[in-house]
């Protein structure tokens, strides 16, 4: 009997050792995976604080809030305000540029009427899924300071670069009206982005709701009929 339990008792201890490895492990995971829903919701509240009130006005303690989360933890993860907002810009960006990148990768041969349209409906679209961005942007420009010159340097200025060449191809394709490439962008920003920046007061003037797929089609419709001089 006593050579027969020491096989069982061998198991026993095997499967238990077993068993504490792998909860460690997936105590571990949880942990991790605790940690970036945390962040990833301090990122979207701030996004929203910081398109409402800019950098002066925003709280760290009212992100929290937002974001249903312990104040302490913005430090834990962030560090500092200064380090949240920057944190916040390389989201938002980083997200729309990454969509970009794929967006063109994926029409690589697409012919260049279909892919200016594909490129700047995918614009308007992420301005209504995002606009907070645009907000965000208009805080930001408040007033020229080290934070604008990050913004410009870090998430501007390397995605304006492809934004350019496709509109200079348009008008060397004829589709796109003669002027400025650099001003028909920004141009090209305001008309899309205006009634999200804007969507309180546009629901209150116009009685119709920006964000409603319908609406945002015809939006999307309409501003490039704007721009473009050659019909599909």
């Amino acid at each position: 009997m006593t050579l027969k339990s020491k096989p069982d008792d061998a198991a026993g201890k095997a499967s238990t050792s077993t068993g504490e490895k792998k909860r460690p492990k997936r105590r571990k995971r949880r942990e991790q995976q605790r940690a970036i829903d945390t962040k990833q919701a301090i990122l979207t509240s701030a996004l929203r604080e910081f398109a409402d009130k800019g950098f002066e006005g925003a709280s760290t303690r009212e992100i929290a809030e937002r974001a249903d989360v312990n104040h302490r933890l913005i430090g834990h993860h962030f560090g500092s305000k200064e380090l949240l907002w920057k944190a916040t810009a390389k989201e938002v960006f980083g997200t729309y540029v990454i969509k970009q990148r794929e967006r063109y990768q994926g029409l690589d041969g697409v012919d260049q009427p279909i892919l200016l349209r594909l490129m700047l409906r995918e614009f308007i679209l992420f301005s209504a899924r995002v606009p907070q961005l645009h907000r965000f942007m208009v805080q930001a420009n408040e007033s020229a300071n080290e934070r604008l010159s990050w913004l410009i340097e870090n998430h501007l200025a390397p995605g304006i670069s492809l934004d350019l060449l496709l509109l200079k191809k348009a008008q060397e394709a004829g589709m796109l009206r003669d002027g400025d490439v650099m001003h028909l962008r920004y141009l090209f920003i305001g008309a899309s982005t205006s009634v999200f920046t804007l969507a309180e007061e546009y629901k209150f003037m116009s009685k119709q709701d920006p964000f409603d797929n319908k609406f945002v089609e015809q939006h999307i419709d309409m501003v490039l009929s704007l721009f473009l001089t050659e019909a599909d």
